[in-house]
């Protein structure tokens, strides 16, 4: 991948085999974000995505599908978070093989947490299933805040 502009414009270039991730905007899948791998550049702002994890309907091969530019981001920083996560700080828990936008709204024993996600429910995780969110803005990570 390569950056591309000045720092008030900022796009990233996405080249054959990049690693991003993309975003659903499937019914029930709103907030989630799945890991694939740039299989070609479209043109009109489309690349061709492979995602890693998730599956055609026969489950033989990795889907690969068509995506827009503006539902495509790079990877995020992987973020070491070995303390525990607090009440109501902003997460991206693996679940149904992508990455969903969720809140921590209880702490459990063994770092346990329930999670709300505005698009479906609550759910509880194991502190080894969350990472703490970031967003992509104008050409760069930022961590969120509470």
């Amino acid at each position: 991948m390569k950056l591309k502009g000045n720092k008030t414009n900022q796009r990233l270039k996405f080249c054959k085999g990049t690693i991003v991730e993309v975003k659903s905007d499937e019914v029930g899948f709103q907030g989630a974000w799945f890991s694939a791998i740039i299989i070609k550049k479209m043109g009109n702002g489309k690349f061709l995505v492979q995602y890693q994890s998730l599956l055609t309907d026969d489950g033989t091969d990795f889907l690969t599908e068509e995506a827009s530019a503006s539902d495509i981001r790079p990877s995020p920083p992987h973020i070491q978070h070995a303390y525990p996560f607090k009440l109501l700080e902003k997460v991206d828990a693996w679940y149904s093989d992508g990455w969903w936008f969720g809140c921590i709204i209880k702490v459990h024993k063994n770092m346990k947490y329930t999670v709300y996600f505005q698009a479906t429910e609550e759910l509880e995780f194991h502190h080894s299933e969350l990472r703490p969110h970031q967003e992509w803005i104008d050409g760069r990570w930022v961590a969120s805040s509470k």
